[in-house]
């Protein structure tokens, strides 16, 4: 009798253990799945996740520079590296969804900045050599004419517009001025004309640090071209007019009636930024790192 019990918890015994190795199995397989959909989505909820911080990604980047410096006490850099880790939690919160990196408490609103009127003063002379410009390469078709991408200064084209180039370098709050290789540093001429016009798919920039401004050169007094802020407020690009918005928000250039339009774009850093803090995003979110 009690051979016949201790058998009989025996094979339960084994059974119990091929149950949980059945269940340790299939958790296994459940997990790689659903790791599996994750790592193939673009809406990563976890901040570690090996996708969103791995060393080729910008942001995976950005901690390593900030690991590997050793400098993770320094306030600024604690700021940064927080912010980075949180990103996502960050842009599930707020209109602002930048693709990049998502700064705290900054104002959403684009505020006066004293370079608008630096450009405006300057108007007549930067319109003069675009139409010189477009005089001189009238065969040459192009959307986008870049002085600065992501930073880094494309000479060939600065050459080619020696009068802006100046009046670029005498802006205080450009990016791109002074903060070599900056990723969020940018300079170009946009070109819309009847074959590139229409609907342009919406976007997010790289990050809610940066103001974006448009400043209209040759655009159509008639029918002006506009950006469309989170697909319902119009902010029109017109002549010797600066527009300013803040990148992070979805945003799109729009140009209903297929007039050729031609304008300035130039990020510059948030006002609310410290010089300091504008000093250390450069170092950090460096291109050619």
């Amino acid at each position: 009798m009690l051979e016949s019990v201790s058998h009989a918890f025996e094979m339960l015994g084994d059974q119990v253990w091929f149950f949980r190795f059945i269940i340790v199995i299939s958790v296994i397989c459940v997990y790689r799945t659903l790791l599996n959909y994750v790592l193939s989505s673009n809406n990563c909820a976890n901040p570690f996740c090996s996708k969103c911080l791995n060393s080729n990604s910008v942001r995976g980047r950005a901690i390593n520079k900030i690991k590997y410096d050793g400098d993770e006490e320094n306030s600024l850099n604690s700021i940064i590296h927080n912010n980075l880790f949180q990103h996502d939690r960050l842009c599930q919160k707020n209109d602002e969804k930048p693709t990049v990196y998502f700064h705290r408490g900054l104002g959403s609103n684009a505020a006066k900045l004293a370079d608008q009127q630096i450009l405006i003063e300057h108007y007549d002379e930067l319109r003069q050599e675009i139409v010189k410009f477009f005089q001189d390469n009238g065969e040459v078709q192009w959307n986008h004419f870049y002085l600065y991408k992501s930073g880094e200064e494309n000479k060939a084209n600065c050459e080619k517009l020696p009068k802006l180039f100046e009046v670029l370098h005498s802006l205080p709050n450009a990016i791109c001025i002074n903060n070599n290789y900056c990723l969020f540093g940018n300079c170009f001429l946009t070109r819309l004309v009847t074959n590139n016009s229409g609907e342009e798919k919406s976007q997010n920039g790289f990050t809610n640090c940066s103001i974006r401004m448009h400043f209209g050169l040759m655009c159509d007094d008639q029918s002006s071209a506009y950006v469309l802020i989170n697909k319902r407020r119009r902010l029109p690009i017109e002549n010797k007019v600066t527009t300013l918005y803040n990148g992070a928000l979805e945003h799109s250039i729009q140009n209903p009636n297929s007039k050729q339009q031609v304008f300035l774009t130039i990020d510059f850093w948030h006002p609310d930024l410290s010089p300091d803090m504008r000093k250390q995003l450069a170092y950090i979110f460096r291109a050619d790192v």
